[in-house]
């Protein structure tokens, strides 16, 4: 009765998700029998004070073999169970020669139909299991007849109580079992929908990191091309366009390639750098491009390795936009760390813009500098005006 569409993994969590509900089902039934009848014969008149002691004590015995069974299900404790079940009965009507009143009644029926009655809620998944249910109910209704022969005229309404005790457990046993693959199934559809889910998010994700990695090489070596190549040597552009053209081909090939350089521009080994070395590195870059750069404040920061690298990288394309966008030949970076947050202040004098009329969605900035930096848990503000120059700031917590 397993689900054959769940994957070998997903129905051993079926199995075990369905016995555990199965055996708490029964542990339910049984301990709620037991009680019942351990409170009709502790009740005034039912019986003599030692006959209720000895149906107290046969009580607790089959609530232990109960907790047994069901918490370590084994075929013993439930035959140990069963036995002892049929002892209380015995118990209850021997000492009253039959004639049973109201309590005695009701504590027979209980366990009858609930004490060893629930464990047929655990016997409806197999041939060989059905054949023991129905041998075993099959020896209740005897065991109750021969005891109850030619002196009880309560007999048959105990009887139909007792059928109708195991018959609730088969039904709900049964119940149960068709049910629950339906439920599985359900459960395993949602699963799989999440998992499709997060694997889209995680594509969606990918794209964006290409496309970063697009624009801080391709794009960058493209408008240096556009430029004539002003300041950069003609074999620096050669190896930049065949270090492009092979990262292009990689990509569209469905890699994920984690390049270190592409030519002249530094990726992703920033991070590695001593942070003056990497400054130094930032610096010279673009000099040779016509953009000096006056900096400012201390050089020690202290962030870790993947914030600094965010940092660094992120640094570099708001000094590339300085140097392609603003019409001015230098810049002004201030770093500054204040033991909690390390920020970059990237200001420049020159034709500025209005942020508000930044297309939405707009790739290069909003992208490669903001997304970037707020990916690593860091904030970026921009201020500018139409020919007011600009200032950007990087705020990067530690």
């Amino acid at each position: 009765m397993t689900p054959s569409r769940l994957s070998p993994e997903e129905r051993d969590r079926f199995s075990w998700q369905l016995a555990r509900l199965l055996y708490r089902t029964t542990r339910l039934f049984g301990l709620t029998g037991t009680a019942v009848a351990a409170i009709c014969v502790s009740m005034p008149d039912a019986m003599t004070l030692p006959n209720t002691l000895v149906c107290l004590a046969l009580l607790s015995a089959l609530a232990t073999t109960q907790l047994l069974m069901t918490h370590r299900p084994n075929p013993l404790w439930m035959i140990f169970s069963f036995s002892i079940g049929l002892c209380v009965i015995a118990a209850v009507y021997m000492p009253a020669n039959g004639q049973l009143n109201v309590a005695t009644g009701s504590a027979i029926a209980a366990v009858g139909a609930w004490g060893i009655g629930s464990m047929a809620t655990v016997l409806v998944s197999s041939w060989g299991q059905l054949i023991c249910l129905v041998l075993a109910f099959a020896a209740t209704v005897a065991y109750l007849l021969v005891l109850s022969i030619g002196n009880n005229p309560r007999t048959s309404a105990l009887l139909v109580f007792v059928l109708c005790g195991w018959a609730i457990s088969i039904l709900f046993g049964t119940w149960l079992r068709s049910s629950f693959p339906r439920v599985m199934r359900r459960i395993s559809s949602i699963g799989r929908a999440h998992n499709v889910e997060r694997r889209a998010s995680e594509t969606e994700a990918q794209r964006h990191r290409d496309a970063r990695l697009l624009h801080d090489t391709v794009l960058a070596t493209l408008t240096l091309l556009a430029h004539s190549g002003v300041g950069v040597p003609d074999a620096a552009l050669r190896s930049q366009a065949e270090s492009d053209g092979l990262l292009l081909k990689r990509l569209r090939l469905g890699e994920t390639p984690q390049p270190r350089s592409s030519g002249e521009y530094t990726l992703t080994n920033t991070a590695e750098l001593a942070l003056g070395g990497t400054l130094e590195a930032l610096r010279g870059r673009f000099n040779s491009m016509g953009l000096d750069i006056d900096w400012h404040g201390s050089g020690q920061i202290g962030l870790p390795g993947a914030k600094l690298e965010a940092f660094i990288l992120a640094l570099s394309e708001c000094l590339e936009n300085v140097r392609r966008h603003s019409g001015v030949t230098d810049a002004h970076v201030t770093l500054s760390d204040d033991g909690s947050i390390v920020r970059g202040v990237v200001t420049d004098a020159g034709s500025g813009f209005d942020p508000a009329t930044v297309p939405h969605g707009k790739l290069g900035f909003a992208d490669s500098v903001v997304a970037r930096v707020r990916d690593a848990g860091g904030s970026v503000r921009v201020f500018s005006a139409p020919s007011a120059g600009t200032t950007v700031v990087l705020e990067m917590p530690k």
